[in-house]
């Protein structure tokens, strides 16, 4: 279970810092508080096919639906939740409140990793 763990926190490097910069620039894809434009939904998706991936090698299809399906609600709401409050805020990333929020957001997407461990155990 260690290296399941292991391997969701590599794929939450590659879904977040390296597959989310493609949305870089790109104003028709809106930003993650619009909820009816895609940026949200397709960085939701890259985690959630990236998660099913994982999980398909250590717990079967059945294991990779439920959890990749549970990871892009748990992640787009988690996104979603931090771009409001740090627009209702007027946080930026010049400032220390932005830094530990991104840490809280962080914690809560390793929390995540860390259920979904245990729903395949």
């Amino acid at each position: 279970m260690t290296l399941y763990f292991y391997l969701l926190l590599v794929k939450h490097a590659i879904a977040d810092l390296w597959l989310q910069s493609r949305f870089n620039g790109k104003k028709h894809l809106g930003e993650k508080e619009q909820l009816l434009k895609p940026k949200l939904w397709l960085h939701g998706l890259d985690h959630a096919v990236l998660t099913a991936g994982v999980t398909l090698v250590f717990a079967g299809l059945y294991w990779a639906l439920i959890i990749g399906i549970v990871d892009f609600v748990l992640h787009s709401i988690i996104d979603y939740v931090k771009r409001i409050y740090t627009l209702r805020t007027n946080v930026n990333p010049n400032q220390d409140k932005f830094w530990k929020v991104q840490a809280i957001d962080q914690i809560a997407h390793f929390s995540c990793y860390l259920l979904y461990v245990f729903m395949i155990m």
